[in-house]
Order: structure tokens, then C-alpha cells, then sequence
């Protein structure tokens, strides 16, 4: 384990008390739906919560993608909600790592305001060979992560 990965959890923790405003007593969850495409696979996440709900099971997909012989994967964030810092980003960039530890090709699709007009995000996970391109819509996510 690296400097920076072994430092996550307490930049995670740091935090997680902010990052999502919602009401008193409302139970907050992002849900997973994984769907095998024909040459793909496809991961939606929906609901409300934190970037590190998703983060947390970029793992298990990396897994499910290797147990399907798929090598591109497609994340859905578009029903995804809740509030992402420029640390969270970072973290989300760093997290990728695992799809290219595994040599997955990952387009991202997300709606407009969840894309950083700089995409420091995809910068970050560029910078850590991770071949991924964020996109709005899944016409184009798909055309590009097909060929």
C-alpha cells in the first residue's frame, strides 16, 4: 500500500460529517445495479449519499467484470446524488486505480453539473493509467468505450 492510499481513511473520515445535506433522520444510500451488456458491462448508481458509497465497491465491480471476461466497463452516476468536493474528486480519481489494475476501460456517464469543467477527477485517474473518459450521456460513453 502507497503513502497517499494509506492516508485515504483519514482524509475519508475528515470528511464524511459534511459532504451531504440531507434531512434529520433520513437514512442515506447509494444503490449498485450491475447489468452484463453484450460487450460491456454496465454499473448504475442511484439514490443519495456520499462519493465514498460508490468508491467502496469499485472493487467488487473490478471482480465482477474479470468473473464476466469484460474488459469495459460503463459507471452510471447520472441518478446518482449528493454534493462532491474537489477532495472527493481526488479520491475518486485515486480509486479508479483498480480498474487499471485489472485492464478495464472505463467511460463514466454523469449529468452536466456533476462534471468538473476542468475534470480534475479524470485528470487524477489519467495521471494513474487509468484509461476512462467521463461523458453526459450514454450514446457517446458507449461510442467511445467500444472503440
Amino acid at each position: 500500500m502507497g503513502f497517499m492510499a494509506s492516508k485515504l481513511p483519514l482524509i475519508r473520515s475528515a470528511l464524511s460529517n459534511n459532504e451531504v445535506k440531507y434531512e434529520k433522520g433520513a437514512k442515506m444510500s447509494v444503490q449498485l445495479q450491475i447489468e452484463e451488456m453484450p460487450d460491456y458491462l454496465a454499473a448504475r448508481f442511484t439514490g443519495a449519499g456520499i462519493p465514498e458509497e460508490a468508491w467502496r465497491k469499485f472493487e467488487l465491480i473490478a471482480e465482477h467484470c474479470k468473473r464476466a471476461n469484460k474488459n469495459k466497463l460503463l459507471l452510471d452516476f447520472a441518478e446518482a446524488h449528493g454534493e462532491i468536493s474537489l477532495v472527493n474528486r481526488y479520491l475518486l480519481g485515486i480509486e479508479t486505480q483498480i480498474f487499471a489494475q485489472y485492464g478495464i476501460k472505463v467511460a463514466t456517464v454523469n449529468r452536466p453539473e456533476q462534471i468538473d469543467p476542468r475534470r480534475f477527477g479524470e485528470m487524477v485517474a489519467l495521471n494513474r493509467w487509468v484509461n476512462v473518459r467521463a461523458f453526459t450521456n450514454v450514446k457517446d460513453a458507449e461510442k467511445w468505450l467500444l472503440n
